[in-house]
């Protein structure tokens, strides 16, 4: 007869080990670090920069201003998925998502800001390797020594390493414009003219192969883009292994990373209600209170030059301590939104290290650190002095 097996009793669980994800929400709390939110502003207020002159600098009567209509796009795309997120609607979260990440490139290219998309698309990778690097790597510093990150070390991290992290944001892009070039070298050579017409036409199965790469190559940066920057500031590798890396840590877990974006875009929204509610709160209390005994025209003014809006006539000293309220009250927002920033930093940074210990079995707090080979986490060979005349 064959005995049976030892009964197993299982006597407390450990949530935070088994069910890891909700380390995510941490990023709320770290991302509400004063220099982090600084960070995030500088990021905002160059990008917000940069669409701002070229506004002014192409936009006319006949021609709507690309970065203004883009702003309003994202703002109501973005507002969509923080709504299907707190009403757990997966089709409404996935459309949303699919409006934000692929119809705001489409939307600017049919319209025919291409120019747009390509300059601003770079500059856009240009500051968000370095302020996003930055913020990326404060996090995994935090995660992995469980402590408060310190900035010079991050800077001097980032700094000499910008273009890995550059690299990595416009890698997967480069390489879907080369293969799209090609595509349209095809068309115009053995598509266009009379008779040679029919060879392209029995080589079109070879520009299906590549009109696949593309679209692979966007729907890569699409569905895993927001990890190419945590992996560099993780593991200090180049743009082409961090796409890789990337890459293959979403397709051997989808749902997990499904999950993990899904936990992410929560955090986002229960974040916005609490730092946009204490913000709201803290702007109203102080407008009531300061202004209990002074004319109720001036907060009035102020509030109309915060939404940009006309004054009339009145004296020049109304106007300008109006117009300082204004800078003051709209500077609040400004911080909202660099927490923002700070907060898709460090969460996705986290949910990098929670998908690679998820199929690699690699503990989060094991990144890289100076003395460590690039890419690895072995250390770097002593150095041996040689003799000049040996």
């Amino acid at each position: 007869m064959c005995e049976r097996p030892p009964a197993t009793s299982v006597e407390e669980v450990r949530f935070t080990s088994v069910f890891r994800y909700g380390s995510l929400l941490k990023a709320i709390g770290s991302a509400l670090s004063p220099g982090r939110i600084g960070i995030g502003m500088v990021v905002l207020a160059l990008l917000v920069g940069g669409g701002q002159i070229w506004d002014a600098a192409t936009a006319s009567d006949s021609m709507t201003a690309p970065f203004g209509g883009t702003v309003q796009w994202i703002e109501g795309a973005a507002g969509k998925m923080m709504d299907a997120t707190v009403t757990l609607d997966p089709a409404a979260f996935v459309e949303a998502t699919r409006d934000l990440l692929w119809g705001t490139p489409t939307r600017l290219w049919d319209s025919g800001h291409r120019w747009f998309v390509i300059l601003f698309g770079i500059w856009t990778a240009a500051v968000l390797a370095f302020g996003g690097g930055l913020l990326c790597r404060l996090e995994a510093v935090s995660v992995a020594t469980n402590d408060v990150a310190r900035l010079n070390p991050a800077l001097a991290m980032v700094l000499p390493r910008w273009p890995s992290f550059f690299g990595a944001v416009v890698t997967p892009l480069v390489m879907a414009g080369v293969l799209s070039l090609m595509l349209i070298v095809f068309g115009f050579v053995l598509l266009n003219i009379p008779a040679i017409n029919i060879i392209g036409g029995l080589l079109y199965g070879v520009a299906l192969l590549f009109g696949l790469g593309v679209a692979m190559l966007i729907l890569a940066f699409i569905v895993s883009g927001l990890l190419l920057l945590p992996v560099v500031a993780t593991e200090n590798c180049d743009g082409a292994d961090a796409m890789h890396r990337a890459i293959a840590y979403v397709v051997a877990k989808p749902l997990t990373w499904m999950l993990y974006l899904f936990t992410i875009m929560l955090g986002l929204a229960l974040g916005l209600l609490l730092v946009g509610g204490v913000a709201t709160f803290m702007v109203a209390l102080t407008g009531e209170l300061a202004s209990a005994w002074v004319s109720a025209d001036l907060m009035n003014h102020a509030a109309v030059l915060a939404r940009n809006g006309e004054l009339p006539e009145m004296h020049w000293h109304t106007r300008f301590t109006a117009g300082l309220i204004a800078f003051w009250t709209s500077l609040v927002n400004w911080a909202i939104g660099g927490w923002v920033v700070a907060y898709l930093m460090a969460a996705s940074t986290r949910a990098y290290l929670l998908l690679r210990r998820s199929c690699d079995a690699q503990d989060e707090r094991e990144i890289w650190w100076p003395g460590l080979i690039r890419g690895t986490l072995a250390p770097e060979p002593p150095q041996t002095d040689r003799d000049p005349q040996g």
